[in-house]
């Protein structure tokens, strides 16, 4: 699976409350491509929290997918 993949896939399933080209928005469950591969974090308040990295954008899509869906696991109680 690739980010355009994902990309279709979420809005398809109405999904909400994701990014899929990094930075730090508020209350947002982020992917982004880094120099050494691939990070899913959750971001609030300007930081990272809950930080996952992927060496392949496959294994960071397939992982994203399955948090926003609710079978990835969860980054807190609260989330």
């Amino acid at each position: 699976m690739d980010i355009a993949a994902l990309e279709k896939r979420l809005v398809a399933d109405g999904r909400r409350g994701w990014y899929l080209a990094g930075g730090l928005l508020d209350d947002t469950v982020t992917l982004d491509r880094t120099v050494d591969g691939w990070e899913v974090y959750y971001s609030e308040r300007g930081k990272k929290y809950y930080v996952r990295t992927f060496t392949t954008e496959d294994e960071a899509c397939r992982y994203f997918l399955a948090l926003i869906s609710g079978h990835g696991g969860k980054f807190s109680n609260s989330y």
